[in-house]
Parts: C-alpha cells; sequence; structure tokens
C-alpha cells in the first residue's frame, strides 16, 4: 500500500474515532434521559447505564484529541475534538441527572463535526512540517 493509501486510511480511522465518540455521548445522554428531582431507584439505573456510555465517549473524544496532535492537525482541530469530551463530561459528572450536558452535546458536536470537516478538507495530510 503506498504512503497516501496509509495516510487516508489512518485518517479514516481517526474519523470514525471522533463519531464514535459523538455516538456513545448521545445514546448515553439519550438514555440517561434528565430530570427536575431525583429519579425513582428505577430511573436512577437507567441513568447510570447512560451516564457509563456518556463516560465512555469522553473518554473516545479525549483519545482521539490525543491523536489528532499527534497526526500532526491544527491545534484547534484538537481541541474542537477534545471538547465533547470534556464539556460533556464535566456536565455529566457534575450533575448527572440536569439538562447541562444536552446543552453541552449540543454546543460542542458542531465544534467536532468542523474540526473533521478540516481534516477531510485538508485531504489528511499533515498539518504541520
Amino acid at each position: 500500500m503506498s504512503e497516501a493509501g496509509r495516510r487516508w486510511t489512518r485518517t479514516v480511522a481517526w474519523i470514525l474515532l471522533v463519531q464514535s465518540s459523538m455516538v456513545l455521548i448521545g445514546y448515553g445522554i439519550m438514555r440517561a434521559g434528565w430530570h427536575l428531582w431525583l429519579p425513582n431507584p428505577v430511573e436512577q439505573r437507567e441513568s447510570s447505564i447512560g451516564s457509563r456510555y456518556v463516560d465512555a465517549g469522553c473518554v473516545l473524544s479525549l483519545a482521539a484529541a490525543v491523536w489528532s496532535h499527534f497526526r500532526g492537525n491544527p491545534v484547534w482541530v484538537s481541541v474542537c475534538v477534545a471538547l465533547p469530551g470534556v464539556l460533556v463530561g464535566w456536565a455529566a459528572w457534575s450533575d448527572p441527572y440536569s439538562l447541562l450536558r444536552h446543552l453541552a452535546a449540543v454546543v460542542t458536536f458542531p465544534l467536532a463535526l468542523a474540526g473533521v470537516a478540516e481534516v477531510i478538507w485538508a485531504r489528511g495530510h499533515r498539518q504541520r512540517a
């Protein structure tokens, strides 16, 4: 396989990692729901399971940001890819029953997608020398 083919394979793998993190975070948020008051025990269990998905997605988001940095992408791409992991993770850990993590996801997902679009636009080439 040529160097260009390997570069595109790594780029596609990175994009799938970013997308997987957002899917896990979104599924976890959907499954956990939100509550005005402390939910009953059954809803607490569902919220706990959803929070695990959110946590896994946040870890994948941070891993994608580290990989982005090592790939040589611009700093803003790495930061935008890390934002869902940092902000949604912080919101989920600070109050697992509030709408704050929903708001964090609505704000950070488009930024992460902008970082992915930049990498696609640059055709997968390394950005720094």
